[in-house]
């Protein structure tokens, strides 16, 4: 289950295991060090005790004076302080019986040896026929038996006088084990409230640009991979840093790679609607002629009046708008064109009225080229007959298209914009593609076939064409180089 677990919970876990350990293993050692000390000074005031003892229960003994030798081994008893592990001492003859002893109720005169506590009579054995030999004796860990110290009384003869045995409880060592025990408990216990916040703190800030690797990785294939690679920050040259980059420059060449694979389907797709188109052009163009033909013949010998010649002109250029559109179909054909006129202008107004009066729609109309413009007049015209239509369809009811030509020196600048529902970012990459697949249901369909044809006008004529778009506003803007007088005629597409 720890396989399992994110690197933002395994680092912080491993940080505060490692914190604990140590916490534990210190808290050991000066425990074990606390009671070895405890254990240490216990055996040398017993020690040191046990030697006075001998010394002065001399005399007594030799004497045979019983209540001076009360009197002595009483009054280390009598006189200790609360802290003072030392309970009880007895003064043994050599018989082994007790003579004397700081507790005559518990060891009263001539106890014999077995009688004694179990402990004592271990340390008595340890001394017996050892002259001048201390013995000292600790219990187990946590047992309830006295710790006791042993010592035989010898005379200044040598000979053997007695022994001096002292019992100590072991409890007051364990109190002071714990009360180190609590120093360190108090020491300990703030210092993980510290270090334990502050391991996941950094656990966390070690593991977190593994865990956005991770999360980056699993949003490779449903996300573009330049929008993933902008997420990937490398900091460092340590592991983790050559990772993130060696990450991003993979996802950098995904991208690329993306791009070339989209850069060919358009190719493709581009190359398959060239062939179709071209078969339509030509079978449309034969009879637009002979419509063009007809009208002309009509307009010199059908003695029409002045409304009828009008509407005979309006026809004539909306054929050869036609054929024009039809030609932009066959990207290597040329036909001549006349120059753009003011009333082509006024054409192209005409022609977007009635669907921008079918929703009510406020037209804000700002031509400000009233002389000729060395442009294919068809082309141009279908160029922004394309983008009104596009706008016309956009709109909302009672909303605003607005159409701004300009000219100057170098270049004829339109702007066509429009209110209504904006397009989408993901869609202004591929909007002047012929064809592109339904977004809903995954299906294919012919989409923006009037855009791919404005953009293969644009690009013909040396233009660009852009577009931008936000909530409630679109705008597309062309910009056209305008050619010299001496170069005035100017190539466009026909059969």
């Amino acid at each position: 289950m720890f396989a399992n677990l994110s690197y933002r919970f395994k680092i912080p876990l491993a940080l505060t295991a490692v914190i604990l350990m140590t916490e534990i293993v210190l808290t050991a050692a000066l425990l074990t060090r606390a009671l070895a000390d405890a254990k240490r000074d216990m055996q040398s005031s017993a020690n040191s005790l046990a030697k006075t003892l001998s010394w002065t229960v001399r005399e007594p003994l030799v004497k045979d004076d019983l209540w001076r030798a009360f009197e002595i081994v009483r009054a280390p008893v009598a006189t200790k302080d609360l802290s003072s592990p030392l309970r009880d001492i007895v003064v043994l003859d050599t018989r082994q019986r007790v003579y004397a002893s700081s507790s005559p109720k518990k060891f009263p005169f001539g106890m014999d040896r077995a009688s004694l506590p179990r402990e004592m009579v271990l340390a008595l054995q340890g001394v017996s026929g050892n002259e001048s030999e201390f013995q000292f004796d600790f219990p187990g860990y946590f047992s309830d038996e006295d710790a006791t110290g042993a010592m035989r009384v010898i005379s200044e003869d040598g000979s053997a006088l007695g022994f001096v045995l002292l019992s100590y409880d072991a409890q007051r060592l364990y109190d002071r084990v714990a009360l180190v025990l609590l120093e360190v408990a108090a020491i300990s216990v703030p210092g993980l409230l510290i270090l334990v916040p502050l391991g996941w703190i950094w656990g966390n800030r070690m593991a977190k640009p593994l865990s956005r690797l991770a999360d980056v990785m699993a949003k490779v294939g449903r996300e573009p991979p330049q929008a993933l690679a902008a997420n990937v920050e490398p900091k460092g040259s340590d592991e983790i840093g050559q990772l993130a980059g060696q990450f991003r420059d993979m996802l950098n060449q995904l991208a690329e790679k993306e791009a070339l694979e989209h850069q060919v389907v358009v190719a493709e797709r581009l190359a398959a609607v060239g062939r179709v188109s071209a078969g339509i052009a030509h079978e449309i163009n034969n009879p637009l002629g002979g419509m063009l033909n007809a009208v002309d013949t009509l307009s010199r010998h059908g003695n029409v009046d002045a409304f009828t010649e009008k509407t005979l002109g309006l026809l004539r250029r909306g054929l050869a708008q036609i054929r024009a559109t039809v030609g932009a179909l066959l990207l290597e054909a040329k036909i001549d064109s006349p120059a753009m006129h003011g009333a082509d202008w006024q054409d192209l107004k005409t022609l977007i009225a009635p669907q921008l009066a079918a929703k009510q729609v406020h037209l804000s109309w700002e031509v400000r080229v009233n002389e000729s413009v060395p442009l294919p007049a068809h082309l141009v015209r279908q160029l922004g007959l394309n983008l009104l239509l596009n706008a016309a369809k956009a709109v909302e009811h009672e909303g605003k298209v607005g159409v701004e030509v300009s000219l100057d020196e170098a270049r004829l600048s339109i702007r066509i914009c429009n209110s209504g529902q904006h397009i989408p970012m993901d869609a202004l990459g591929r909007l002047f593609e012929p064809y592109q697949p339904d977004a809903k249901t995954g299906s294919g369909r012919t989409f923006g076939l009037g855009l791919w044809v404005s953009y293969q006008i644009v690009t013909q004529l040396g233009g660009t064409i852009s577009t931008s778009s936000a909530p409630g506003y679109t705008l597309f803007e062309v910009l056209l180089p305008v050619k010299t007088q001496t170069d005035a005629r100017s190539p466009a597409l026909s059969d």
